[in-house]
């Protein structure tokens, strides 16, 4: 299978209405959208899955019942299930919405109606974890979401080793030039671009200006 790029600004482009939203790519059992944020939503919780919220453009206010963050472009956080929260925001902000949609009662639900033990969000700036890595080509992983994680590295020319993605891989450039190279052709992605490698590909990558990339991929239960 051919890797396809998406732009995040052409999607963010077709958002017209507040909190109407986008599907971008599918990672195994989750969905990456693209969301409008302008004005205030209710109060609401997702008794069984978690929420990552990550702002592409613009400024948000995330609240929860158990603290708020105030995220800007570069930063997420998470949402746990069972966390009344709301998103508010007096600007057009487009903001990268990582779920589960896919049998959401499938796993351990705990349906909290009343309240919850879990912690609220903790505001994250991927840029910021970008320059206090410890060496190049390394990704360290900066959160969690269901049984994913999100990993950040950085680094100029080719990667030591090839990639084998055990599950589907999204990537989203932060800043340079990421080349994707499978047996099917080559990819580049610039920033604010963004591809799903599918699960079993053998891929390679090169990167220039001292790219910043960002990938989101499943863990296994032991990893």
């Amino acid at each position: 299978m051919r890797l396809e790029k998406l732009r995040l600004e052409d999607a963010a482009q077709r958002l017209t209405e507040p909190f109407s939203m986008i599907d971008l790519a599918t990672v195994g059992d989750l969905t990456v959208s693209l969301y409008l944020c302008q004005g205030i939503l209710a109060w609401h919780r997702h008794l069984d899955q978690d929420e990552l919220f990550w702002v592409h453009k613009g400024v948000i206010l995330l609240e929860s019942e158990q603290g708020k963050v105030r995220l800007r472009p570069g930063e997420l956080a998470v949402v746990r299930k069972g966390l009344a929260h709301r998103s508010s925001s007096p600007l057009r902000s487009t903001v990268i919405l990582v779920r589960c949609t896919a049998l959401p009662n499938r796993k351990n639900g705990r349906f909290r109606l009343y309240g919850t033990t879990e912690p609220g969000p903790q505001r994250v700036s991927l840029r910021d974890a970008a320059q206090h890595l410890p060496a190049p080509f390394e990704p360290q992983t900066v959160a969690r979401v269901e049984d994913a994680v999100v990993q950040v590295a950085r680094g100029e020319g080719p990667w030591p080793l090839p990639e084998v993605a055990e599950h589907d891989t999204l990537l989203v450039t932060l800043s340079g030039t990421v080349i994707v190279q499978t047996e099917r052709g080559t990819l580049a992605l610039r920033a604010d671009e963004l591809t799903v490698v599918p699960q079993g590909t053998s891929y390679m990558l090169t990167t220039t200006q001292d790219a910043v990339l960002v990938r989101l991929a499943r863990i296994d239960p032991l990893g």
